[in-house]
C-alpha cells in the first residue's frame, strides 16, 4: 500500500494519495485458501487470530472478554441466565439481536444477589476498549444438519459478530474466482 500520513492522533489518522495495490488472480483458489487470506489481511490490520473450533469454546471466550470490558466476575448461574435470556435469547432473531448491539448495548444483569448491575456489550464512548479477533469457519454438527459457519470478525468484547465474512453457502471443496473490486 502506498500512503503519505498528513495527521494521525490515537483516534484517526488522515492520509493522502492512497492507492490500493489489486492483485489479480488468473486462477481459482479453494475456499480454504480464501479463508487464509482473508483471516491474514485481517491480522495485518490489528485483528488477533483465536483458534477456536467450538461453539462452546467462542461462548467462552465471550464471557472473559464481558468481564473484562465491565470489570466484574459473573457467576456461573449469573453467567447462564444473561446469556440464555440477554445473548443467546431463543425468542429474537437476527435482527432484534443486531439492534440490541447497535442501539441497546448496556444491558441489565441481575446479580444472584437480587441487585443489577449494567452490563456494556461494547464500549461505544472509547471505542479503544474494543477488541477484535477473528476466528476460522468452524463446523457445527448438532442439530438437524451440519453446519460450517462463515469466518467471524469478532469484536471481542461484545456478543455479535462486528461484520461477517460470508462466502456462499457451499462446501470447502467448492472453486471460485477471486475479482478484484
Amino acid at each position: 500500500m502506498a500512503y503519505n500520513i498528513i495527521a494521525e492522533n490515537e483516534n484517526y489518522t488522515i492520509v493522502s494519495d492512497y492507492q490500493a495495490i489489486y492483485r489479480t488472480k488468473d486462477k481459482y483458489q479453494t475456499e480454504a485458501q480464501l479463508e487464509k487470506e482473508f483471516i491474514k489481511t485481517l491480522t495485518e490490520q490489528g485483528y488477533d487470530y483465536l483458534a477456536i473450533h467450538k461453539e462452546q469454546d467462542l461462548v467462552d471466550n465471550l464471557r472473559v472478554q464481558l468481564q473484562k470490558l465491565n470489570d466484574y466476575t459473573f457467576t456461573d448461574s449469573e453467567w447462564k441466565r444473561f446469556f440464555n435470556d440477554v445473548i443467546a435469547n431463543q425468542n429474537e432473531g437476527i435482527e432484534a439481536k443486531t439492534t440490541k448491539i447497535q442501539e441497546d448495548h448496556i444491558q441489565v444483569l441481575k446479580r444472584d444477589t437480587g441487585e443489577t448491575k449494567n452490563i456494556y456489550l461494547i464500549d461505544k464512548k472509547n471505542i479503544h476498549n474494543n477488541y477484535l479477533q477473528v476466528i476460522n469457519q468452524y463446523e457445527e454438527e448438532q442439530g438437524n444438519h451440519d453446519t460450517r459457519y462463515p469466518i467471524r470478525c469478532v469484536h471481542t468484547r461484545q456478543w455479535s459478530a462486528a461484520c461477517t465474512y460470508r462466502v456462499e453457502e457451499t462446501r470447502c471443496s467448492t472453486q471460485r474466482s477471486v475479482q478484484p473490486d
